[in-house]
């Protein structure tokens, strides 16, 4: 974080939270959406300041809101916006106090947890991604009024898919797999269609998002929100389902158990959105190439040629 940014944003939010200064608490991994650091303020709450870069405040936006429709919604705790504001000394930039939550990650703790945790933590998410659904939307898309919207949850799968697999062709996907990935998508345009409508999606509810209680029986204790809009909620699921095949394949089934998937044409459209989120992880590994990329590229062809 540059530091002359940090101080100018430490003034502007200190003008509705006294005493504001950081604390040195960090995030074990920062967002790919802003960069946070721990703040406390004169009474010594702990909270979490929240630094967007140029075009960041729709982002922004969208963290408040979320944030607010989730307050009162039962379930793991959600951060709370206490503060935010632009930084008219840099263009572009806005931040976000808020909030800061107990836990750890269960991405830092998932190695020494045994498979009975890990199952229960997994049924955990299931109910939790259910309650969050609960909130009602007007319209699929970006969760602020002015973001892109689509008049149907096919609508938007139907854009998704086309603007996918144009990238996929481009960066060397097999053009049979592509066809195959075209009509299979095409094929549950019944199913997606009888989406109920719009609900908020987290979007990305992955165990590096999640937060578990410090004890040696970890609870589900919050979530963090940075990518949230209105969707089909069983995209929402499907984005989900695909982490933890990842890491446990044997808990798909308890995930899907505990939000409670019914029906042919509903599991049908689960399996659409996660061919969709499979061959837009595809394309994130060959574009950024991280260790062993090869192998997680070939693995993903693999998986989307099986499930097509």
């Amino acid at each position: 974080m540059d530091a002359v940014v940090l101080a100018e944003v430490l003034a502007l939010a200190g003008r509705d939270v006294p005493g504001l200064e950081a604390d040195g608490w960090t995030p074990p991994v920062q967002g790919a959406v802003g960069h946070a650091v721990g703040v406390r303020d004169a009474s010594g709450s702990p909270l979490v300041l929240k630094i967007y870069p140029v075009a960041g405040p729709d982002r922004r936006d969208t963290e408040v809101l979320a944030q607010r429709l989730l307050a009162d919604v039962p379930g793991p705790r959600v951060p709370r916006p206490v503060t935010y504001g632009d930084v008219d000394r840099f263009p572009g930039v806005s931040f976000l106090v808020m909030t800061r939550l107990d836990g750890t990650r269960w991405a830092d703790r998932r190695a020494s947890m045994d498979a009975a945790g890990t199952t229960r933590l997994t049924r955990e998410v299931g109910r939790a991604l259910q309650g969050l659904h609960a909130v009602r939307g007007r319209w699929y898309g970006d969760l602020v009024d002015g973001g892109t919207r689509w008049p149907s949850a096919w609508a938007r799968a139907a854009a998704r898919s086309d603007e996918l697999l144009d990238r996929y062709v481009r960066t060397g996907g097999p053009s049979g797999l592509t066809g195959r990935i075209r009509r299979f998508v095409a094929g549950c345009q019944a199913a997606l269609a009888l989406c109920p409508g719009p609900v908020l999606c987290h979007n990305d509810v992955n165990d590096g998002n999640l937060l578990i209680s410090a004890t040696p029986d970890p609870r589900l204790s919050g979530v963090d929100l940075e990518r949230a809009s209105w969707d089909d909620p069983l995209n929402d699921l499907a984005k989900t389902r695909l982490h933890i095949r990842h890491h446990r394949p044997a808990d798909t089934a308890a995930l899907i158990e505990a939000y409670g998937v019914d029906g042919t044409d509903a599991h049908r459209r689960l399996d659409a959105y996660e061919v969709l989120h499979a061959l837009e992880e595809r394309l994130w590994v060959a574009q950024d190439r991280p260790a062993g990329w090869r192998h997680s590229v070939d693995a993903l062809d693999a998986f989307l040629a099986a499930r097509t």
